[in-house]
C-alpha cells in the first residue's frame, strides 16, 4: 500500500535564508579557516554564556579534542552513560582510558547522578575520573548536583550535549556555559536542533582547554610565539602534539549562524509537540513516558516512549515494520554501549549491572520528532501507533 506520507523520526530544516548564507561564502573566495568559523564559534559562545567555544569538523572530532585538551590517559577512568552513541565511549578510549558504565533512571534516560558518586568511592583510580555525562534527548543531567558530590580535584566534567543546546540547567545556566564542568560538546549532524551537515563544537571557560581544542583540531601545529621552542618567523610552527585536520568550513559556518538564530523558536516548538504527544498517549496503556519536571528546561531533541510490547503480544521490529508500512519511521535510541561486539569481546557480558537500562532499552523507541511536524500529524501519529499495537 502506497502511503500519502511519510513521517521520519527526525529531519532537518533548510530555508532558503540559509542556502543564501552558504552561497554567500562560497562566492567570498574564503571557505575554510576564515571569518565565518570564527562568528559562529563567538555566536554559540555568547549564546551559551561560555568564554570559549572551538569548532570542529564533527561531534566525534569534539568529543576526541575534549578527551585531548584533558589529558586523559591510560590510568584514567571514564565515567559515563550506557544509554549513548558509541563515540561518547570511544572518545576516551582512544587514549586509553577505562570505560565505567553507571545505570540510568528510566523517567529521564539519563544517567543516575547518585550511582556517580558511589562509582567514585568503589572504584578508586591511580589516574584522574573523567565524568561524561550524556543530556538524552535533550533532558538535562542534574549537572549542579553532580559538581556537589564531587570533592576530587582529580575529576574532569566533560558534557555530552549533542542531544541538548539550548537546555537549562536547575541553576539557570544553559547548558554549554560550563557553570558546572569543564567543557560542552555539542553535534551539528543533520537531525540535530541546528545542523551544520556534519560538525562539532566544545565550550569552555578554561583559557589554557581552549588553546589545546585548538592545537587539537590542527594536527598539533602550534604557531602562537609564546609556545615556540625558538624565536618565530614568518614561516614558522612547530608540532607539538599528535592530531590530525578537524577544521570546520566557512560555509557549514554560515549555515549555523542562519539556524541559530531560530534556534530558541524551534526548541519551544518541540516542547508544543510533545506535550501534544503526552496529552494522547496517556490514554494508552502499557507505555511509560519519561517524567514532565523538566519540560521548561529541555530543548527536546527526540521523543521516547517505553512500549511494553510483550502486553501487546508484538515485537518491536513488528511494530516498527508495520509503522512504517503506514508512512511513519521511528528508531532506537539506543543500544546498549556495553552490549557491543567491541566490549563484549573485551569483557562478557555485564548486562546484569544494568538493570535500568535492560529494562528501557527492551521497550524504547523513538517517534517522530522535528519541526516541521504539527498537531494534527501527533494526531495521526499516535492513533496509527494504537492501531498497530492493539492490531486493528
Amino acid at each position: 500500500m502506497k502511503v500519502e506520507q511519510f513521517f521520519p523520526y527526525a529531519k532537518p530544516t533548510i530555508l532558503q535564508e540559509d542556502i543564501q548564507g552558504v552561497v554567500d561564502v562560497l562566492n567570498s573566495g574564503w571557505i575554510t579557516r576564515g571569518p565565518k568559523v570564527a562568528e559562529f564559534e563567538q555566536a554559540v559562545a555568547d549564546y551559551c554564556g561560555a568564554k570559549y567555544a572551538v569548532a570542529f569538523s564533527s561531534g566525534t572530532a569534539a568529543l576526541t579534542a575534549a578527551c585531548f585538551a584533558a589529558e586523559v590517559g591510560p590510568h584514567d577512568r571514564m565515567i559515563t552513560t550506557p544509554n549513548t552513541f558509541v563515540a561518547t565511549v570511544a572518545a576516551g578510549l582512544l587514549y586509553k582510558a577505562t570505560p565505567v558504565f553507571v545505570d540510568i533512571d528510566r523517567d529521564t534516560g539519563n544517567l543516575n547522578v547518585d550511582q556517580i558518586a558511589q562509582s567514585l568511592t568503589y572504584h578508586p583510580t591511580r589516574g584522574k575520573n573523567v565524568i561524561l555525562p550524556v543530556h538524552f534527548s535533550g533532558i538535562p543531567v542534574d549537572i549542579p548536583r553532580l559538581e556537589q558530590t564531587i570533592s576530587d580535584r582529580d575529576t574532569i566534567i566533560i558534557e555530552d550535549a549533542a542531544h541538548a543546546l539550548g537546555s537549562f540547567y536547575s541553576s539557570g545556566f544553559k547548558v554549554g556555559s560550563c557553570a558546572h564542568s569543564d567543557m560542552t560538546m555539542f553535534s551539528f549532524d543533520p537531525i540535530k536542533h541546528i545542523t551544520t551537515g556534519e560538525g562539532g563544537m566544545v565550550t569552555t571557560n578554561k583559557e589554557e582547554l581552549c588553546h589545546r581544542l585548538k592545537l587539537f583540531r590542527n594536527n598539533g601545529l602550534e604557531r602562537d610565539p609564546q609556545y615556540l621552542e625558538r624565536e618565530a618567523t614568518p614561516w614558522y610552527y612547530e608540532i607539538r602534539e599528535t592530531s590530525g585536520n578537524y577544521h570546520f568550513t566557512d560555509f557549514q559556518a554560515a549555515l549555523g549562524l542562519g539556524q541559530l538564530q531560530r534556534l530558541d523558536l524551534m526548541i519551544e516548538k518541540k516542547r508544543e509537540l510533545v506535550l501534544a504527544y503526552r496529552e494522547r498517549l496517556k490514554e494508552l496503556p502499557n507505555i511509560r513516558l519519561f517524567t514532565s519536571k523538566e519540560d521548561d528546561r529541555t530543548a527536546y531533541h527526540l521523543f521516547v516512549v517505553q512500549i511494553d510490547f510483550e502486553a501487546y503480544n508484538k515485537t518491536r521490529a513488528e511494530v516498527m515494520t508495520q509503522l512504517k508500512e503506514k508512512g511513519i519511521g521511528t528508531q532506537v535510541h539506543y543500544i546498549p554501549v556495553y552490549r557491543h561486539h567491541f566490549f563484549t569481546e573485551n569483557r562478557g557480558d555485564i548486562s546484569e549491572y544494568f538493570p535500568n537500562m535492560e529494562g528501557y532499552y527492551s521497550q524504547a523507541l523513538s517517534l517522530p520528532l522535528y519541526y516541521d511536524l504539527t498537531i494534527d500529524d501527533v494526531d495521526h501519529i499516535v492513533k496509527t501507533l494504537n492501531s498497530v499495537l492493539v492490531g486493528e
